[in-house]
């Protein structure tokens, strides 16, 4: 009689035969097809303003675990590309943040294609899950980014996960007040903070 255990898969506990296991549910060590994505900006058009910092973490929302292998690179504005006067003056009350973007930033086309290899490296077998808070933003920044530099998007529309939505899914109506039960990852706007901070309300959600 063959021998049947509880797994997890997504959100639903299912019996399933041992010896089938390692087929239904991820293991420790299963490949990280979700990415957090989080980006910081010159302002909030996507085809006009600017990417100042992109950071991106690896991790599987079944298993818990996260890739330390973190990409975060800043990058220069690049021609055509410019500052929104009310966010540049939203950034000059956080001169501790943005101080060490200005000085990190590289060209932006060494940047950007530096970020479609290290996605381009990470497992393929699925279709890659873009996350964002929210996605409307970070996605069509970054795909604007890959368009002016001749890069194919490596992330399909169909793939990218809202978490504002995520979380309303999963119960928390209340969005505002669910973040405050989330333990901060470092200085707020660093795009590498947020992506981790990101990571942990979906793990708790």
């Amino acid at each position: 009689m063959a021998v049947t255990e509880t797994v997890q898969i997504g959100p639903n506990e299912v019996a399933v035969e041992r010896e089938h296991r390692g087929f239904h549910a991820p293991q420790p060590g299963a490949p990280m097809f979700d990415y957090m994505i989080d980006i910081e900006t010159t302002g909030t058009n996507p085809e006009e303003n600017a990417i100042l910092q992109i950071a991106a973490v690896r991790f599987n929302r079944h298993t818990k675990e996260i890739d330390h292998k973190f990409f975060d690179r800043c990058l220069m504005v690049p021609s055509g590309r410019y500052w929104s006067e009310d966010t540049r003056d939203w950034w000059m009350d956080k001169p501790t943040v943005l101080g060490p973007i200005l000085q990190r930033a590289e060209p932006a086309e060494t940047v950007i294609r530096a970020f479609w290899e290290w996605v381009a490296a990470g497992p393929s077998i699925c279709p890659r899950a873009f996350w964002g808070k929210p996605t409307t933003f970070d996605y069509n920044f970054i795909n604007s980014y890959f368009r002016q530099y001749g890069l194919m998007q490596p992330f399909h529309y169909r793939e990218a996960v809202d978490l504002n939505s995520y979380l309303l899914g999963k119960g928390h109506e209340n969005r505002y007040e669910y973040w405050k039960t989330i333990e901060n990852v470092g200085e707020a706007h660093n795009a590498l903070n947020d992506c981790l901070y990101q990571i942990r309300a979906v793990f708790n959600a």
